[in-house]
């Protein structure tokens, strides 16, 4: 991508589930105060685990479209034209070995392809859940032999097992993959060196642009690498104590519209003289 000049030098790069969406639909007035933030010269981009499709109505409703972060940092995409930018495969033997240990664990397993999920046939709530969001699915997963290359592999269920799983896929696949949690009951397995916040990396590359301020909103683990490498820290109060502990701002939680405080206070003298004094 060449250098976008739609692209300002103010970035608000801003996690959904959990941060900026409740009950899966952007407030009218988290919507208004996005438009706010973009009339004074902020550009916001989606950094989010959904692909795009699934992320699309989101992203419309705020307004947001730039090349956004999907899949957890695995693609950067258009949501104009669904153009790739930048995206990392997990290899289709990798793929295999995460979908082994895994595969017959009391949890739901959904394997992310080109805007399209595979699940096996009794994954029942994620099968409901992507009809609902009119994403492709594919439940036709009867076994871990899978021959194609995928973009994140994601185990979802009771946090207890969750965290077991984590520790078995960690001992057995270290230097082969990522692997994260994009909430207590989400197990999100990347390829290697992907995250959110390697994808932001590599959007400031492509965006041409080579003095770029940044706001970063997430509230678990997975966007922890995201908001280590920006400039301004923002966090839900019901985030993970991780991300509590680097905020430079906590907001109300999504279910507050906190993203409604976090404009009022970027719009704000406070923020000016916050920036200011870090120069």
């Amino acid at each position: 991508m060449k250098k976008d000049l739609s692209f300002t030098d103010k970035w608000i790069v801003l996690d959904l589930d959990g941060t900026v969406i409740y009950d899966d639909r952007v407030p009218r007035d988290v919507a208004r105060s996005a438009e706010l933030l973009k009339s004074s010269g902020w550009s916001l981009i989606v950094a989010t685990g959904r692909i795009l499709a699934g992320a699309l109505r989101h992203i419309r409703s705020l307004g947001a479209l730039w090349p956004a972060i999907v899949y957890d940092g695995a693609r950067v995409m258009d949501p104009k034209s669904g153009a790739v930018y930048f995206e990392r495969r997990m290899p289709a033997d990798v793929a295999r070995e995460v979908l082994r240990l895994g595969f017959d664990f009391p949890l739901e397993v959904q394997v992310y392809g080109d805007e399209a999920v595979r699940c096996r046939p009794s994954d029942l709530l994620s099968i409901a859940y992507f009809k609902s969001l009119d994403v492709k699915l594919e439940p036709v997963l009867l076994s871990s032999d899978i021959k194609d290359d995928v973009f994140r592999i994601l185990y979802f269920g009771k946090p207890a097992l969750v965290a077991k799983l984590k520790g078995m896929l960690e001992g057995s696949l270290k230097g082969k993959v990522n692997i994260t949690l994009a909430g207590d009951d989400f197990l999100d397995v990347l390829p290697l060196g992907t995250s959110k916040g390697s994808a932001l990396a590599e959007l400031k590359k492509l965006s041409g642009l080579n003095d770029v301020y940044v706001v970063g909103v997430g509230d678990h683990m997975n966007d922890l690498e995201m908001l280590g490498i920006c400039d301004f820290k923002v966090a839900p109060e019901d985030a993970v104590s991780d991300i509590l502990e680097m905020a430079d701002l906590v907001i109300p939680p999504a279910s507050r519209k906190g993203f409604c405080a976090l404009a009022d206070f970027l719009l704000s003298r406070d923020f000016k003289i916050t920036v200011n004094g870090r120069c």
